[in-house]
């Protein structure tokens, strides 16, 4: 860190045009009334403006190239996070590959589905039992949905499903 204050963008300007006129280094140093050496990173840094900002933290895994090659195929649209990275032989995690489809501002990424696809046999099969159960509504009684705790609708003894006070509370 430096002990000066931080030049300012006037400062910064005064010092590249002194410098085009040719002046020199230390006479720049002295009308400025800053360091040398501030003078000459000033100077360094508006020849070659990348050189000074060095890139913080950990370095990116995607190139962007391979950015871009991974945005065009998730374009298409056919493809899972896995998929993609499986297809185009990526170095990087299934995650790295989501978090990246999701910078895009211009591509919606959704979740795919967990489930597989109905055939039409299947669905048929459906239509089926629906209008099968429809003609017997006094089979609905005895069906058992996976949601439902209690089957008789009695409480077990040992095994109180609700808090004392409610309506099935076993009582104490």
């Amino acid at each position: 860190m430096g002990k000066g204050p931080l030049l300012t963008d006037e400062e910064k300007g005064r010092i590249q045009g002194l410098h085009e006129a040719g002046v020199g280094v230390r006479a720049i140093a002295k009308k400025t009334h800053r360091s040398p050496d501030a003078v000459l990173r000033v100077i360094r840094r508006s020849k070659n403006p990348k050189r000074g900002e060095a890139r913080l933290g950990r370095p990116q895994v995607l190139s962007e190239r391979t950015l871009r090659r991974l945005v065009r195929t998730a374009a298409k649209g056919e493809l899972s996070a896995t998929q993609l990275k499986d297809q185009l032989s990526l170095d990087c995690s299934t995650r790295t590959v989501r978090r990246s489809i999701s910078a895009v501002d211009w591509l919606v990424y959704s979740k795919m589905e967990n489930t597989l696809q109905l055939s039409a046999a299947h669905k048929t099969a459906r239509l089926e039992w629906a209008k099968a159960m429809v003609v017997r509504p006094d089979d609905w009684a005895q069906i058992i949905f996976s949601d439902e705790k209690n089957t008789t609708g009695e409480i077990c003894a040992n095994r109180p499903a609700k808090r004392t006070g409610d309506k099935w509370a076993v009582d104490p």
